[in-house]
Formats: C-alpha cells, structure tokens, sequence
C-alpha cells in the first residue's frame, strides 16, 4: 500500500509573473508539478483534480516574496530533489525557496492565517508619515463594496495590523482569516495614494502558532 506525503512549498512571485491571475499561477503551479512528475494525489468524483492548494490569493499586479503552496502526493519522494525538480519546471518569474514535509494532522496553511505583511513602494510623498498617523489614530474607516450591485459598508480599522513608513517604503501588516479581509489597496486610497502608481509587494504570510 503507497504512502501519501503532504509537502509545504515554499515559492517567489517575481516581477515576471506578477500579472498572473490566482487561477492562472494554479494553472501554471499545475502544469509544473506534472512535468516535473511527481505523483500528485487526485481529488475523486467525475472531474479529479490534483490536491493542491494556495495559502492565500495574491492581488494581480503583486509580487509575493514567500508564497506558500501545499500539495499532497500519493506515493512519497525524496523531499530533499523536489525543490531542484521543480525549480527546473517553473516559468521565469517563479522561484521555488524552500519544500518542507508536513507532519501527520497539520492544518493547511489557509486555516492557520493570521495576518500577511506588505512593502509598498511608493516613493518620497509629502505628508505621508502624518496621514498615517492620522488614520492610525481614527476608531473607525469605513470603506464601500458593490455586491452584485449591492453596496454594503464595513469598518476595515480593525483589520490593519500596524503601518509604518521607511523611506520610500510603506510597510503595513493586514488582518487575514475568519475577520475577512482587507487590501493594501484599501489602505492607499485611505491615505490618498492611487494604487496604479506604487509597487507592492506581499513580504509573507503569518500563520498561528
């Protein structure tokens, strides 16, 4: 009887693939797998599809600097030739960092997310460390939402972390999980920046515990 194997991979979203869509980089994450054909576990049912997963979507236009993608094998492997496997599978703009077993009764990582840091390049801009400030210090910031042409308001204040500015650098940490969630985009507008114009960069995620 085979032995399944749950891998943790940790992998770089670099400026090449930072245009990719959630479902194109599965689609692309996929497709590498196959080539560098490891036994991938298949869902059951009339349309089985590898058991994979990611933490935790990544904004369009984003660069993700350890984005974590899980996967479950049907028969084990080396653990120690699958980052070179799959290093030599992916496309350019994909880096693969670390692969990590996971032990028997973990949870994946998307039911252990706290929070995801961010780094936002957005140069010098005047007045920047003061407006933080100001919207650090306000009980509420209410944002709307078009639901299907329903427009509901929420307060997202409890969602942002922390928020500091370092130079040219913006750097915010962004509530995640059963809370719902918050965008670093949401925190450019509240400050008066446009988003279009800054880079931003998710630095990782944080899981509990």
């Amino acid at each position: 009887m085979s032995e399944r194997q749950r891998l943790r991979i940790l992998f770089r979203k670099g400026r090449e693939a930072r245009f990719l869509s959630h479902l194109d980089l599965l689609s692309t994450l996929q497709y590498s797998l196959r080539r560098a054909a490891l036994p991938l576990e298949l869902s059951e049912g009339f349309n089985p599809r590898p058991r994979m997963s990611l933490a935790a979507p990544l904004g369009v236009g984003h660069i993700g600097e350890r984005e974590i993608l899980e996967i479950t094998l049907r028969d084990r492997v080396e653990q120690a030739g699958v980052r070179e496997l799959l290093q030599r599978s992916v496309p350019d703009g994909i880096t693969i960092l670390e692969v990590e077993e996971m032990p028997a009764g973990r949870h994946p990582a998307a039911a252990e997310l706290r929070s995801a840091r961010f780094r936002i390049r957005c140069g010098l801009v005047p007045g920047l460390e003061q407006r933080l400030r100001d919207l650090m210090s306000r009980q509420t910031i209410e944002i709307e939402e078009d639901h299907g042409g329903r427009i509901r308001r929420r307060d997202i204040r409890p969602l942002i972390l922390s928020a500091s500015v370092d130079g040219e650098d913006l750097h915010v940490e962004l509530a995640l999980g059963s809370a719902g969630g918050v965008r670093p985009e949401h925190v450019l507008r509240a400050v008066g920046i446009d988003p279009p114009t800054v880079l931003i960069t998710r630095e990782r995620l944080v899981l509990n515990g």
